[in-house]
């Protein structure tokens, strides 16, 4: 079941789905919580994939450096791929699973959003996979996507794979640097 403004308020109050909203007012929305931008990162070399991940390599991460205008930090994105890292930190305990949705003025303006299952037991800042299809220009804290929140019939096995307590702010990359990152 989809949760609602009132039980993810809740939540949140204990400490669980969102740390580190830049306004709770704001972001809580009715079923679910805007997630606001900190950093963009474009993408280099190549990526592999495999059934078991023993093969797996993920392509580096460059950061695109903020111009400022007007005294405050934006970023004026071409078409192309990118990855747009999060304020905020997602927390799950283990009956609930997220999932990050495009905001519809992003989706206005160019911006689609790729992501997939947020797994119970997650907790880590991430990011969301964004193809720009025409120029745009962010501030720095807009809010760009909607995690919604799903409470599962029971407690899953929680997450332990990875990405778990990654930061993509600190380490740019996926992953946790202390457990070999990509």
């Amino acid at each position: 079941m989809l949760l609602t403004d009132k039980e993810i308020r809740a939540l949140v109050d204990k400490g669980q789905l969102v740390q580190g909203m830049i306004d709770p007012k704001t972001q809580i929305q009715q079923a679910g919580v805007d997630l606001t931008m900190a950093k963009v990162f474009t993408f280099e070399g190549e990526g592999v994939l495999d059934f078991t991940n023993e093969k797996r390599k993920l392509p580096r991460y460059k950061e695109v450096p903020p111009m400022q205008q007007e005294g405050e930090d934006t970023w004026t994105l071409e078409p192309g791929v990118y990855h747009i890292a999060f304020n905020e930190k997602i927390v799950l305990p283990t009956n609930i699973a997220g999932f990050l949705m495009p905001r519809s003025s992003a989706l206005v303006c160019g911006i689609v959003q790729h992501t997939a299952l947020w797994d119970p037991g997650y907790e880590g800042r991430s990011y969301f996979h964004a193809e720009v299809s025409r120029r745009v220009t962010l501030h720095r804290n807009a809010r760009l996507g909607q995690m919604i929140f799903f409470r599962l019939s029971g407690d899953a096995t929680a997450y332990s794979g990875r990405y778990q307590s990654e930061d993509v702010l600190k380490f740019a990359r996926r992953g946790d640097a202390d457990k070999g990152g990509q």
